[in-house]
């Protein structure tokens, strides 16, 4: 198969992207989130892809960035020179195939069938592990696909031969489950075996359960009677019991009922008081309104008024008070006039004596009149003015008394005007009707929230219509315990906690005996052995042996078929392993420049265990770290995943994808990678995915990936380099010649 045109929208990194290819060898180049990994998942999705199955996850996985739809893929590609048109739209979740003739098939069985039969590998978990190589990926081979197919292959068709021996080995194996060690689920042979010894042991108990079945039966008679007796009182007394609370329950439900009726009449009483006092208060209410309501504004002017004239008056009685009271002046202002008058004196005779007679006492003499006559006349004027002062007090005081008195009288006129305006006498009269007034308005208002909350949003006929229906249910509870059937059964609280303590230990007595009964009765019916019993042993016994004899000789052909398919599957597949074998060592030795030249798959693993011939460790060497570097390893791996290609697919030629699986390779390696890519170019279609130009001289068309800032910009419409083609956008892939169809035409519709 050649693939040679391949369209992808709206595919991860490819929103829109066509690209041709050819025969050989096609190196897809580009730096990293080009969309180098995104066209080799998209080559993966369009041959193996289902859309009619693929899960709304896979299909938001690789859906581009910004893209409302799913993607939609369309490959050309050949076969024996015919061409053919294969589209998945996963949008739409449909498959096509179309011929130029106009031949299409959407059947995704009928057309992945013949896909992958021209690619030769018939699941997608072969096409991963042998002609796909993703990065870091050399190493992973799908150990089960590959084992089925080689079987399938070896066995001709049908169900392989791996698959026979395995399910033959596991029959033998169940088979003998049991018979070496101790299990829980043994198999045929050792649950026949045992099944033998337990009916021997069966018929020997058989004998011994006679006597105490025999046993049994009295002492079950006995326990019978018994709990006949038991029953029949706990029946009697329980249905006393089961009465009296049935009378409990209505007087409860009598208390409670009696309860809810003493609340509704009380609710009742209480509703027809606050309609009574809601009316007196309206009656209150209209005749203070007709008497003439005081205006409140009127009301507060005059009430200042009141008030400054009474403040008015206190001002006025304390100057007068102030006026009758004395001022407080010293009396004894004519003692300091004396000893003024005297202290002058003596300073006089003081000077004097001094002065003529020439005597030093009159010098102190004279100093202490001076001082005395000081102090006297200090404090007569001191006194004097005290009195002055005290005298114009006097007359300011007498002449506020005049203003304060002329302002009473002009207040007293005012207030006397505004009372008559409001119709009262006094200030208090006025301001107790609006008080009162306001205290009718406000019981008014609480008896209408009481009213309110007494009748919870009902009402008065259906409160009083209530206390009715409850007052004929206290009637009838009543009348239903005064019957006599209530009053002949009717037992005291002390009786009916008696009653309930002698029901609860019948009950525990009843539930022993029963328990009792039923354990013997199972203990009897185990015991119980007939002669039709001991005969049915002895026939399970026979057909035991039987059974047993059947299971050794089926265990015996197990045995001899499964040793017999063995060797004849190892003989068979020695051919197909050399094969591989020779295959792999050619490319192992062009990959490693003639360092390892042989590889071989080891028989002895069940599974792929692949050995490497290395002359410097003198034998065969495990294909794993550290007996080999990794570069080694990866470059056995990629050997024995193009050999695998060869042998699975049967002369098919499919497409080999490889994602820069080189990146652990060396320069050497790489040309000798390039080389075995030449090689590989003459038998396959091979797609090289890199970041690297190191494979660009062995390309017959490189395909070169603008870089994720060059996604727009008129470099997309440059023209290449001869031998390289960058990225097309076209939106529909060119028609192609007519051919004839990809298998038989009676495929067609």
């Amino acid at each position: 198969m050649i693939l040679r045109r391949f369209h992808a929208r709206r595919f991860l990194g490819l929103p829109d992207e066509a690209f041709e290819f050819v025969p050989g060898v096609n190196v897809v180049i580009g730096p990293n989130e080009a969309g180098k990994s995104s066209l080799r998942a998209a080559i993966h999705a369009v041959l193996y892809g289902n859309p009619a199955t693929t899960s709304t996850k896979f299909r938001d996985e690789f859906r581009s960035w910004g893209a409302e739809e799913p993607p939609v893929l369309i490959l050309e590609f050949e076969v024996d020179g015919k061409r053919f048109v294969l589209t998945k739209d996963f949008a739409t979740r449909k498959v096509t195939l179309q011929d130029e003739l106009g031949r299409t098939w959407d059947q995704h069985k009928v057309v992945q069938e013949r896909v992958a039969a021209q690619l030769g590998l018939v699941t997608e978990d072969l096409f991963e592990a042998t002609a796909q190589v993703a990065q870091a990926e050399l190493e992973r081979i799908h150990i089960n696909s590959i084992a089925k197919e080689l079987g399938r292959i070896v066995g001709g068709g049908g169900e392989d031969v791996t698959t026979a021996i395995r399910r033959l080995d596991q029959h033998v194996r169940a088979m003998e489950k049991g018979t070496k060690a101790l299990t829980k689920d043994p198999g045929v042979l050792r649950a026949t075996e045992d099944k033998v010894a337990s009916l021997k042991e069966e018929q020997r108990r058989l004998s011994s359960s006679a006597a105490a079945a025999d046993r049994i039966r009295v002492e079950l008679t006995a326990i019978r009677e018994t709990l006949t007796t038991a029953t029949d009182t706990l029946t009697i007394k329980r249905a006393l019991l089961d009465q009296n609370r049935e009378i409990v329950t209505l007087e409860d439900r009598l208390a409670g009922r009696q309860r809810e009726e003493g609340m509704l009449e009380e609710k009742v009483k209480k509703i027809e008081d606050t309609l009574t006092k809601i009316a007196q208060v309206d009656h209150e209410l209209e005749s203070s309104t007709a008497a003439g309501l005081p205006d409140e504004d009127a009301t507060a002017a005059a009430r200042k008024l009141s008030d400054r004239a009474a403040a008015f008056e206190m001002q006025t009685g304390q100057l007068r008070h102030q006026l009758e009271q004395p001022d407080d002046i010293p009396a004894a202002h004519r003692l300091w006039r004396v000893a003024g008058a005297g202290g002058a004196a003596f300073l006089l005779t003081g000077a004097i004596l001094a002065i003529a007679a020439r005597v030093p006492a009159g010098w102190v003499l004279a100093g202490g009149g001076a001082i005395l006559a000081a102090v006297g006349w200090w404090q007569v004027s001191r006194v004097a003015r005290e009195r002055a002062r005290a005298e114009i007090r006097r007359e300011e005081r007498e002449r506020n008394l005049a203003v304060l008195e002329r302002t009473i009288e002009s207040t007293r006129v005012e207030l006397g005007a505004k009372l008559a305006q409001l119709g009262c006498a006094t200030v208090k009269e006025a301001e107790q009707r609006l008080q009162h007034h306001r205290d009718l308005a406000r019981t008014r208002v609480q008896l209408e929230q009481f009213l309110t909350d007494q009748r919870a949003g009902r009402s008065d006929e259906d409160i009083v219509e209530q206390w009715k229906t409850v007052r004929r249910d206290v009637f009838g509870l009543q009348e239903r315990l005064r019957t006599p059937e209530v009053a002949t059964r009717r037992l005291t609280p002390l009786q009916l906690t008696a009653l309930e303590q002698e029901v609860q230990q019948l009950t525990q007595q009843v539930a022993g005996l029963q328990d009792k009964e039923r354990r013997r009765s199972v203990e009897l019916e185990r015991h119980t052995v007939d002669a039709d019993a001991l005969a049915l042993v002895e026939e399970q016994l026979h057909e035991a042996e039987e059974q047993l004899a059947r299971a050794t000789h089926r265990h015996e052909v197990y045995k001899m078929a499964l040793a017999g398919l063995l060797e004849a599957h190892q003989q068979a597949q020695v051919p197909l392993r050399e094969v591989m074998q020779k295959k792999a060592s050619d490319y192992l030795n062009i990959l490693s420049a003639g360092r390892y030249r042989l590889l071989q798959v080891d028989p002895e693993n069940q599974e792929i265990e692949l050995l490497v011939w290395s002359n410097d460790a003198g034998g065969w060497v495990q294909t794993r770290e550290p007996s080999l570097s990794r570069g080694t390893v990866d470059v056995v791996y990629l050997a024995a995943r193009l050999a695998l290609v060869d042998v699975l697919t049967g002369g098919k030629r499919p497409p080999l994808l490889f994602d820069d699986p080189f990146i652990t390779f060396d320069e050497q390696r790489r040309q000798a990678a390039a080389a075995l890519l030449r090689e590989l170019a003459g038998s396959h279609q091979v797609f090289v995915f890199t970041y690297t130009h190191h494979f660009d001289g062995v390309a017959d068309r490189l395909i070169e990936l603008p870089g994720p800032s060059r996604v727009e910009g008129p470099a997309r419409g440059e023209t290449p380099r001869a031998g390289v083609q960058p990225v097309m956008h076209e939106p529909e892939p060119a028609p192609v010649p007519p051919v004839g169809p990809l298998w038989d035409q009676s495929q067609s519709r």
